[in-house]
């Protein structure tokens, strides 16, 4: 997201090291699960702390000390040489408020709600939570490479919004985890839609096949 946000300011695309790092961490982890077992993460590994304790830390770590000083970073050497595409601070900003909100609302969900819903569906929220992410960032990316000014307010931050205060209120009671799916699937069919039309849209535009440079019509 960091990335993506400094190119929608500087034109530039900047992958940090944390980048990098990050990939090969998931990838060692899944080996391990692979290789040991599902028990290595519920065993500790030094002072009582656990693996995935460790890698919270470094993830915060990463983010916090490597990819976001970083981009801050290049996105104010831009300003010094006046190389910035939005000179205003609020179109600057502007695709950050999005992925806020949307963590905010995720936030309060999960330490609000009354079912503990983070516990008992963690692999449905987290995919909910992904899949959320995922749209965001999407338009994020294609703002910064068309050039075009994202929208304010993402449209499932209302419905997320909703279903939020309804789930922390009590009004859904027992149905939290049901509406918990549904909210899932809806967002998952959504964004299997946005794909599939920015795809046609590109390849319409392009005059090429998808994940091909073939002309689709010969001129």
């Amino acid at each position: 997201m960091c990335s993506h946000w400094e190119k929608y300011n500087t034109g530039v695309l900047f992958l940090p090291w944390g980048y990098d790092i990050s990939q090969v961490v998931l990838i060692a982890a899944y080996l391990l699960t692979g290789t040991v077992g599902v028990e290595v993460w519920q065993k500790p590994l030094l002072f009582g702390y656990y693996i995935t304790d460790v890698l919270v830390i470094l993830l915060i770590g990463f983010s916090l000390l490597l990819s976001f000083p970083q981009t801050l970073y290049n996105i104010h050497r831009a300003h010094l040489k006046k190389t910035l595409k939005n000179d205003s601070l609020y179109e600057g900003l502007l695709p950050l408020v999005s992925p806020l909100l949307l963590f905010i609302l995720l936030t309060v969900w999960v330490v609000l709600s009354p079912s503990n819903i983070l516990a008992k569906q963690p692999r449905l929220f987290l995919w909910m939570v992904g899949v959320a992410f995922s749209n965001v960032i999407c338009k994020v990316i294609v703002c910064q490479m068309s050039s075009t000014r994202p929208e304010l307010f993402h449209w499932f931050l209302f419905p997320l919004a909703l279903v939020v205060y309804a789930a922390i209120s009590g009004l859904l009671g027992c149905m939290e985890e049901a509406v918990l799916g549904v909210f899932t699937a809806l967002l998952t069919a959504a964004h299997v839609h946005y794909g599939v039309c920015v795809g046609r849209q590109l390849s319409e535009h392009l005059n090429i096949y998808i994940f091909s440079l073939k002309k689709r019509i010969q001129e």
